[in-house]
């Protein structure tokens, strides 16, 4: 054989060896990649979106692991009695405070009904008349169509000291719903503390709310504001306010409102509104070191409230058509950070 020959023999063996190798690499690639461990080491879990689905949580749910969950949907029942029925078997007997319900009050109306629209689906709507509804039966300067948690509760829908608590709901309110200089609530982290003490801001006033107003100088707006309740002396303090957002922002539209709180004398507050048809964000609050606790023993609790709960000091700013307000998909987590 000539030189050429076995020159050209030598390379033809050497690039099948080359070609073997490179065959070999690309199974063991192969095989490495499918064996791989596909579980995470976080014990964090990511919240679901309550209408299904899911949502790529933010990085503050990220960090929540959950304990224990309740849930509040409508049904699109027809009948009053089956919608009160169905709150109180979540939030327990006794939880609504609707007018109808209280002697003296405006008895002849419900004023919590079911409805179903294409965007939401069954949904409560919450009604509220200017010159008919009082305050627990009581005529006074304010009115009130509530739900609540409260002692009567499961513990799982209260909130005790060093608890970390999530709520979440979708919420629609009308662009012409008529609002005052004062206060029209339609969410409250609410205190109970037994006690007359003031020593920790007793449980007058509300910890959080989500309200509105009308200004003469800026005209509607939506608000989220902070107190710390009273000062020892037993004088009031003032609101702070932690959002004064648009009101045109969220009128005639669902929005989704998230919260996540810390119950602790240096708490963390967190509230976050998405409007459902574009998800745009119109309020993305995040509170460090806030003093969201008002109890004085191991008794006391923060309870979460829905509804409309407005002054009528200044009445003839509201109109006589009946208002209404929306609700869906109450949702309550407990968990750890």
């Amino acid at each position: 054989m000539s030189t050429n020959n076995k020159n050209e023999n030598a390379l033809q063996e050497t690039l099948k060896v080359l070609f073997y190798f490179f065959l070999i690499a690309l199974v063991i690639t192969a095989v490495s990649a499918c064996g791989s461990s596909s579980k995470s080491d976080a014990t964090s879990q990511s919240v679901p979106d309550s209408q299904g689905g899911g949502e790529t949580p933010t990085e503050e749910q990220a960090e929540f692991t959950l304990e224990s969950e309740v849930m509040l949907s409508a049904t699109g029942a027809a009948s009053a009695s089956e919608t009160y029925a169905s709150i109180e078997n979540v939030f327990g007997e006794g939880s609504i405070e609707a007018p109808d319900l209280f002697a003296g009050d405006h008895t002849s109306t419900p004023h919590i009904l079911e409805e179903t629209d294409s965007v939401i689906g069954p949904h409560f709507v919450f009604l509220a008349h200017r010159d008919d509804d009082f305050n627990k039966g009581v005529q006074s300067d304010r009115q009130r169509n509530e739900i609540k948690t409260y002692d009567k509760s499961d513990d799982e829908v209260l909130g005790f000291e060093g608890e970390t608590m999530q709520f979440e709901w979708f919420f629609h309110v009308d662009s012409d719903m008529s609002l005052t200089s004062k206060f029209s609530h339609f969410f409250q982290l609410k205190a109970r503390n037994d006690t007359e003490d003031n020593s920790n801001g007793n449980d007058d006033q509300p910890v959080i709310t989500l309200s509105a107003v009308e200004k003469d100088s800026s005209g509607k707006e939506l608000q989220v504001r902070h107190s710390v309740g009273f000062n020892s002396d037993g004088s009031r303090t003032s609101d702070v306010y932690l959002v004064r957002a648009n009101w045109s922002d969220i009128a005639d539209e669902w929005v989704k409102v998230f919260v996540q709180a810390t119950f602790a004398e240096e708490g963390n507050f967190i509230m976050q509104i998405t409007r459902v048809r574009d998800d745009a964000t119109i309020v993305d609050i995040n509170e460090t070191d806030i003093d969201m606790w008002r109890g004085v023993s191991d008794e006391d609790f923060i309870r979460p409230k829905w509804g409309i709960y407005r002054s009528t000091a200044e009445i003839d700013k509201l109109r006589q058509q009946e208002e209404r307000v929306k609700f869906a998909d109450f949702v309550i987590r407990k968990g750890t950070l």
